[in-house]
């Protein structure tokens, strides 16, 4: 049998024997029912909720808040259809500001803004801001939240008259999903806010996948409401990065109804597995290990004690985060970081060695990639191959009648495990 799996923007592939029972970890196959476009204008047209049009119409600057190049988000798409909504409301251009927000990843390059917006939002837009997390200067103090979290925000965003977030709704390791005021709240936040939005990561309920009772997303749209958000546009995008459902309106309402649907999209029933394939799903997903390591959190509920994981991941960036590789060089082992971790002060960047080791702990890695050095590996406490065969041929042997689990789009699953009797 040949698996193939997403790698960059091409695919890594290896020959499984027959002897070896493979399962896969799918996404519900969606078909888009309409043109993307068409999609969003629909979403634009049946609005969910109240998003206050009068205050709409009245402002003299409209801030829309669009993701950084690690999200696979059609911006582009989004800002044309919201751009001509705006448009049909008596809105013109020079009253609309774009502000790209990144968290705590470099800001973006002129090269990846052709890439987010497009040629022709870029001629029309005049008005686009570069959001940077470290520059305290681009950021105003607005408060604390109820669970203590300082408030800071992009200034820009919050001088504007109207406030609209966009986004892509995904599964997330610790926040449940993706989007909705999560766009605004850590993509154009200053660092004490996502530091201390991102330390409920420990807290219960803290898990991929739950909205529900979850410290971290609360916490989220907490501030979402201190910030003054007006209203959203997301989307849901199945495995072929096709737009299958698109939700426009209030910040909260619209977004637990695209949530409702994403729910369907990325549960995935799944048994354990000794070898665990998992692919966060080609660029921009595995354009660092920074952000592969969210198909980790999937693989590690589903391998077994003991198993193997093989992330098949470009990382073209390398770590994507200094800080992360840092904090990973002052340890031996993956369980000296995650004591070390939870005695600290929480800091971004070094948070990522504590998800990586989490998973360290549990089950052998191997990371395949043509871009990690093997001393950078050896920092990681992982083994590197430049191909999938290789390390499949590294893994079987360790089992005596292994079951494999491929998951090629790991990091937007949400497992489903059923454990056999």
């Amino acid at each position: 049998m040949q698996i193939k799996v997403p790698y960059g923007r091409e695919n890594q592939y290896c020959n499984v024997p027959e002897s070896v029972q493979c399962m896969y970890g799918t996404l519900r196959q969606v078909e888009p029912e309409l043109d993307p476009s068409l999609q969003i204008r629909f979403a634009l047209k049946d609005l969910i909720g109240d998003i206050k049009q009068d205050k709409l119409v009245k402002a003299r600057k409209i801030a829309i808040a669009v993701s950084d190049i690690t999200r696979p988000v059609p911006s582009r798409l989004i800002l044309e259809e919201l751009v001509l909504w705006l448009n049909h409301l008596g809105i013109t251009e020079d009253r609309i500001i774009v502000l790209v927000g990144g968290g705590l990843h470099r800001p973006a390059t002129p090269k990846d803004l052709k890439y987010i917006l497009g040629e022709n939002i870029l001629d029309r837009i005049k008005n686009v801001v570069l959001h940077d997390a470290e520059d305290e200067g681009m950021s105003v103090f607005l408060g604390t939240s109820a669970q203590g979290t300082p408030v800071y925000v992009n200034k820009y965003f919050v001088q504007a008259d109207y406030r609209i977030v966009t986004g892509m709704i995904d599964a997330h390791q610790f926040m449940g999903f993706t989007a909705g005021v999560k766009g605004a709240v850590i993509g154009l936040g200053g660092r004490p806010t996502i530091t201390g939005n991102h330390a409920r990561l420990f807290s219960p309920g803290a898990e991929l996948g739950r909205l529900e009772d979850n410290p971290a997303r609360l916490d989220l749209e907490d501030i979402g409401k201190i910030i003054g958000i007006d209203m959203i546009v997301n989307v849901v995008l199945n495995d072929k990065k096709q737009v299958v459902k698109a939700v426009a309106g209030h910040p909260l309402e619209a977004y637990r109804q695209g949530v409702e649907f994403a729910k369907g999209v990325f549960g995935v029933p799944m048994t354990p597995a000794e070898i665990v394939i998992a692919s966060p799903g080609g660029y921009p997903k595995d354009i660092n290990v920074y952000q592969a390591q969210k198909a980790l959190t999937p693989a590690s509920q589903i391998v077994k004690e003991g198993g193997t994981i093989i992330l098949v991941a470009q990382c073209i960036e390398g770590t994507g985060e200094k800080r992360f590789e840092q904090e990973m060089s002052l340890y031996k082992t993956p369980g000296e970081v995650m004591e070390s971790f939870v005695s600290k002060e929480f800091v971004i960047g070094p948070h990522k060695a504590y998800l990586w080791s989490r998973t360290l702990v549990k089950a052998r890695t191997i990371i395949v990639s043509d871009q990690i050095s093997s001393a950078l590996a050896k920092t990681l406490m992982i083994e590197v191959t430049s191909s999938l065969q290789e390390a499949l041929d590294l893994a079987l042997p360790d089992y005596t009648s292994p079951k494999v689990a491929v998951l090629a789009y790991a990091s937007s699953m949400i497992p489903i495990i059923n454990t056999p009797l």
